[in-house]
């Protein structure tokens, strides 16, 4: 058998790309290949392994991009739908391709909250004093209820 030519490789890697973007296993892409194709009985299961390794070096290849250029793209491509849609009075799709393209652009992102502190009490500090307080009320409560019953004690030793 003649060795085929870049052309036909190139060929038949496109004709096997979409099974191996569908991660089909060797043996599943060699049933197809015998089964649909004219040159599949004709090729070695490392030729075919050959094949399968340019199909996903152009899968490698295809994940590249430039993420200014695709986001160019993305935007010229949604404010080109806002405009169709605004023109045919289509609100909810012009609503949606807006808010996708705000989204995009970063407009929508939460903002994150600032937790201020005013420089006034720690919580620790806070703690002391609430306990602080406390204590001072129950302290003056007692001693209120010891000065009642001592008073009580007395009046009853007067009469």
């Amino acid at each position: 058998m003649a060795r085929s030519t870049k052309a036909e490789v190139l060929r038949r890697v496109g004709e096997i790309f979409p099974l191996v973007c569908d991660c089909l296993t060797l043996r599943e892409i060699r049933a197809y290949v015998e089964r649909k194709t004219a040159w599949g009985g004709a090729v070695s299961d490392s030729t075919l392994k050959y094949y399968t390794k340019l199909a996903r070096e152009q899968l490698k290849e295809a994940a590249r991009f430039d993420r200014a250029e695709e986001i160019g793209a993305a935007k010229r491509r949604l404010e080109r739908i806002i405009a169709r849609s605004a023109a045919k009075g289509e609100l909810q799709i012009e609503l949606s391709a807006n808010k996708q393209l705000t989204e995009l652009l970063g407009l929508a992102a939460p903002t994150r909250s600032e937790v201020t502190h005013s420089g006034a009490l720690s919580l620790d500090e806070r703690k002391r004093a609430l306990v602080d307080e406390i204590t001072k009320e129950v302290l003056a409560d007692v001693l209120a209820e010891a000065d009642a019953i001592t008073q009580g004690t007395a009046q009853d030793d007067q009469s």
